[in-house]
């Protein structure tokens, strides 16, 4: 990632190496090109694309737009006491509320549309409208793959005609991945609102820690692009004539029909 006369006097690339697999621990000089280093930044984007915080909870003016891209706005926000800046987008989804809400349930087809996302599943069901997320996210071969353990609860409102999903932490005890970084999902929320047949409004928030070693300058600058990934990979599942409500969560979907 940077030359080699360089990297003793480097804290980010002490930091990088420390997140390295053990076989990948002293980078060769093909993978200290420039190539190589856009390569490493990228799913860094990525890592917490599927979770989005709880810090859009905070007044409107926290928030600042920084972009507006194929019709998502997107806005950051810096987090008391954290050092990693949190991110929004908001776009509209056209499909309606109960495709939407679809997708974000389906655990099992989500990597078809989030990026490095290896794996999802339902743990267990924790009730009607709460349960177990885990989830594996795929990094470059430099650094570890990160997973992901969270309580996620969903709110259906029918007279605001609105779907959530809402991300927090969990004592629940798996196993990691001995080869992975378990991260955490803080806080997140998923939000979505009917506007009218056939379009949503989606709201989408970040705030997790990835763990390990990877410097929050890295997630600070690149993750700005998320939001616009994420928005596009839903709407291009959402235009799938095959996304149809998946049967675990057809108890809770199908008063979502009507909104």
């Amino acid at each position: 990632m940077f030359p080699r006369s360089t990297l003793k006097r480097s804290e980010g690339a002490q930091a990088m190496l420390a997140d390295c697999p053990r076989d990948s621990a002293r980078p060769s000089r093909r993978r200290q090109t420039g190539r190589g280093r856009l390569a490493i930044r990228a799913p860094v984007i990525v890592l917490c694309s599927l979770f989005f915080g709880a810090a859009g909870r905070a007044d409107a003016q926290d928030w600042k737009l920084v972009g507006n891209q194929h019709g998502i706005e997107i806005y950051r926000r810096d987090v008391p006491g954290s050092a990693v800046v949190a991110f929004k987008g908001q776009g509209t989804i056209e499909a309606p509320l109960w495709k939407v809400a679809s997708i974000l349930l389906d655990t099992r087809r989500a990597p078809e549309w989030a990026d490095s996302l290896k794996e999802s599943r339902v743990v267990k069901r924790l009730g009607l409208y709460a349960y177990i997320e885990y989830n594996h996210v795929g990094m470059p071969f430099i650094l570890r793959d990160r997973d992901f353990v969270s309580e996620v609860s969903i709110e259906v409102n029918a007279d605001a005609r609105t779907f959530a999903l809402i991300y927090k932490p969990t004592d629940e005890r798996i196993p990691p991945v001995t080869h992975f970084v378990r991260g955490e999902i803080r806080s997140g929320v998923f939000l979505v609102r009917s506007l009218a047949p056939g379009r949503s409004t989606l709201t989408a928030e970040i705030q997790c820690d990835p763990k390990g070693a990877i410097p929050t300058w890295i997630a600070n600058v690149f993750q700005r692009s998320w939001p616009v990934k994420t928005f596009e990979g839903i709407r291009l599942q959402a235009a799938k004539e095959t996304t149809a409500m998946p049967e675990e969560f057809k108890d809770v979907l199908a008063p979502t029909v009507r909104f």
